[in-house]
């Protein structure tokens, strides 16, 4: 008896002491749970707020507003840019509308002297390949005359030096037979003594 009563005690000790601890346990882990939701929705909503608050800082809205300003400023100077552009423009086209019929003019004029000078360039460049080939030939001709005239001159050289070659045998030849004569071995001798 007092065996069953401890044992029920312990058994009830037990599964109240277990259940009291896994509840424990399973209500720190949801509150765990809980808390760290809260903590990143108390993060987006802290960030969110100081982005307001650095918004909202009077320091800031006069840096942005400086800021603007300038961008307003640097706009009304490209603004004022852009209209004297414009005048620049305008009073550039009103400049070349009073004055395109001289520009017209002078640039007729310019290819007026330009067709000119070219018609002279090609008659100059004409007249000097005539004159070109009218000296070549003229070169030509007088090279021919003269190489003519220059053989029929060697001709009549070479035909005088045969003729001498000719007259100096004859005369060699008389010379010999004037030798081999009694008048003639006498005459050499006598010669070959002065």
């Amino acid at each position: 008896m007092i065996k069953d009563i401890l044992t029920k005690i312990v058994l009830v000790l037990v599964f109240g002491l277990g259940g009291f601890y896994g509840g424990v346990y399973y209500g720190t882990n949801k509150f765990n749970n809980m808390m760290d939701e809260l903590y990143s929705d108390y993060v987006l909503i802290k960030n969110d707020v100081d982005a307001f608050v650095e918004v909202s800082n009077p320091e800031t809205i006069r840096h942005y507003v400086k800021e603007l300003n300038k961008m307003l400023d640097d706009l009304e100077f490209l603004n004022n840019i852009i209209q004297s552009g414009q005048i620049a423009d305008n009073t550039l086209d009103l400049f070349i509308d009073k004055h395109q019929k001289r520009i017209d003019d002078a640039n007729g004029r310019i290819l007026l002297l330009q067709k000119e000078i070219y018609d002279v360039a090609a008659d100059i460049r004409t007249e000097l390949v005539d004159d070109v080939n009218n000296l070549n030939s003229a070169v030509t001709v007088e090279l021919e005359t003269n190489r003519k005239f220059t053989e029929k001159q060697i001709q009549e050289i070479i035909v005088k030096i045969d003729n001498l070659i000719n007259y100096i045998d004859e005369v060699r030849d008389e010379l010999d037979v004037i030798k081999d004569s009694k008048i003639g071995k006498r005459i050499f001798k006598w010669w070959k003594r002065m």
